[in-house]
């Protein structure tokens, strides 16, 4: 009986030691992921207004949209196509006007302009 006793003991205060484990395992990562949003919120980011020739319906804006996510560095995006614009919110150490405008003109299929004065 005292065998059984201490085998359930060790048992217990293995599972214990595997949950604390686990526990501390995910506040570290709950830190690390909190600290990487703090750090992106204080990084500095810019927004432009790319004109965009051909959008006539919201499917065009999605299509938009979805070309401009695609750039590195781009944190927001929308698209207005009854004024045949898209704003966009982007990190300018990762991105700029000119390569957005680019990469929304090649993968969407409309046309993207940089403002001139964006270079």
């Amino acid at each position: 009986m005292k065998l059984t006793w201490t085998i359930a003991l060790v048992a217990a205060a293995v599972l214990c030691a595997i949950v604390g484990i686990a526990w501390l395992a995910a506040a570290s990562r709950s830190a690390q992921s909190q600290a990487i949003e703090v750090a992106a919120a204080n990084h500095a980011t810019e927004a432009v207004t790319l004109k965009v020739t051909g959008m006539f319906c919201g499917g065009c804006e999605a299509a938009v949209q979805h070309a401009a996510r695609e750039v590195k560095g781009v944190t927001a995006v929308k698209a207005n196509a009854d004024k045949g614009t898209v704003d966009v919110t982007y990190d300018p150490a990762r991105a700029t006007p000119e390569t957005i405008a680019s990469v929304i003109t090649e993968k969407s299929g409309f046309k993207a302009e940089a403002p001139p004065n964006s270079l």
